[in-house]
């Protein structure tokens, strides 16, 4: 699931130079370039890649994980609750611009107007109530938590964001009530008979709980917090919008049975669900646009668990990584690997800092946006972002002469002429300024 948007703003960080391979080359390549930094980082990843109707596993870092570790998918169950709502289109129960009215009592600040469409496009403009409270529902010590109603605890909606595309859990909590109330039966129970028994997936269950076989122990600010894991959490609270746990090898399954066969929706409704929605989100789906090309899936990040993964329908390719911490190290940097990978193209290495250069630049930052601190620090001949609000600490590797990126999401660092006290700060799009700031100790 996706937690609070601003704290993903900054959340972790990528680089180049040249490491040439063949169209036979394998995955060690991956492993040579990844696994090392990824022990260090005491984290462990799972890759599953299908390509040329091929599968191949590679497991990096630490705790052996791979294509037959269960964890938690997250936000990638909106994928299987958009595809229930759509066999229910189907069969002619409910419409894409059906109100929500139709079918749920009234809800304080939730319009009875929004449309099936605005919630599986997130479009409804829906106030957040699963992440922006993500740790203190996961970390609760009292099971009456897990009891209340979060849709009463919904705040005013930005009416503004109606039709725009703004992420909410809130709104795969709802459609999780309207099939209840369609279908008379439990989601989990929908989950299972619709998604789960039709293709046979063996090790793919409706919500996480302590006694799966073969959980990967999730990571949190590297601590094992299986203690706290909570059937309830995710029965409760993840629900619709993030409670299944699968593997990687099941998630393969779904995904091909999704797109190559008609098992889950027609080929009609899905051509629907893909060309639906906004040019970043369909029906249940992301999008993913590169050269000339459109590939689905759907990430996640929740406590102990992150997941990745694309699937493109020309070339029939897929990538599937999960790892068991919130955060995928060095996604934005793995994923282009990946794609580069299953395209045949070269992959990068990491370049290293020029430390003389750099090294002025350590310090304490502002990034006003998110009010979050972080701090770029030297270890000897290495550099490293710190942000210890959220337990992260990615090395940095040099761009160009002026700038650094980190090896996750692909944070941007960039001198300014004349200054050392402050960067300019990039991330998918968002600039801005930070400066350094004084610490009271």
């Amino acid at each position: 699931m996706k937690t609070l948007q601003q704290l993903m703003l900054l959340a972790f960080f990528l680089i180049q130079t040249v490491l040439g391979f063949s169209q036979n080359n394998n995955l060690e390549i991956l492993s040579k370039k990844y696994d090392t930094s990824i022990k260090e980082q005491n984290k462990g990843i799972a890759i599953l890649i299908k390509k040329d109707n091929q599968i191949s596993n590679l497991s990096l870092g630490k705790f052996n994980l791979n294509e037959n570790s269960v964890f938690n998918i997250g936000s990638a169950s909106k994928t299987m609750t958009a595809i229930l709502v759509l066999q229910e289109l189907e069969k002619g129960k409910i419409g894409l611009n059906d109100s929500i009215g139709k079918f749920l009592s009234p809800i304080k600040n939730v319009a009875n107007s929004l449309t099936i469409s605005q919630l599986l496009a997130h479009e409804s403009g829906l106030d957040e109530v699963i992440g922006k409270n993500i740790v203190d529902l996961f970390y609760a010590k009292n099971d009456s938590i897990y009891n209340v109603n979060l849709l009463n605890q919904v705040e005013k909606n930005n009416p503004e964001q109606i039709g725009k595309f703004n992420y909410c859990n809130t709104n795969y909590f709802l459609l999780g009530k309207i099939l209840e109330k369609i279908t008379d039966q439990s989601y989990f129970d929908l989950v299972r008979e619709r998604v789960i028994e039709p293709l046979h997936l063996k090790n793919t269950y409706a919500y996480v709980h302590k006694n799966l076989p073969n959980l990967a122990t999730p990571y949190h600010n590297n601590k094992d917090v299986s203690k706290h894991l909570n059937y309830k959490f995710f029965a409760n609270i993840a629900y619709a919008a993030g409670s299944v746990a699968s593997t990687l090898s099941d998630m393969e399954v779904f995904y091909t049975s999704l797109f190559e066969t008609e098992k889950l929706l027609q080929k009609e409704t899905l051509e629907l669900m893909l060309s639906s929605g906004n040019e970043t989100y369909g029906l249940g789906i992301f999008k993913f646009d590169k050269e000339n090309q459109t590939s689905f899936g759907h990430g996640e990040n929740n406590i102990g668990y992150a997941f990745r993964n694309q699937y493109n329908p020309e070339t029939k390719n897929l990538f599937l990584v999960f790892s068991n911490n919130i955060s995928i190290p060095s996604r934005n940097s793995l994923t282009k690997d990946l794609l580069n990978y299953l395209d045949n193209k070269p992959i990068n290495d990491f370049e290293k800092v020029d430390f003389e250069k750099f090294k002025k630049y350590t310090g304490t930052y502002l990034l006003k946006e998110a009010n979050l601190q972080l701090k770029i620090v030297a270890e000897g001949t290495k550099m490293f972002i710190v942000v210890d609000a959220q337990g992260i600490k990615s090395e940095l590797a040099q761009k160009n002469e002026n700038s650094l990126s980190d090896k996750v999401v692909g944070v941007i660092l960039s001198k300014i002429d004349g200054t050392t006290e402050r960067l300019k700060f990039k991330q998918n799009g968002f600039e801005t300024t930070i400066s350094k700031i004084e610490i009271n100790r």
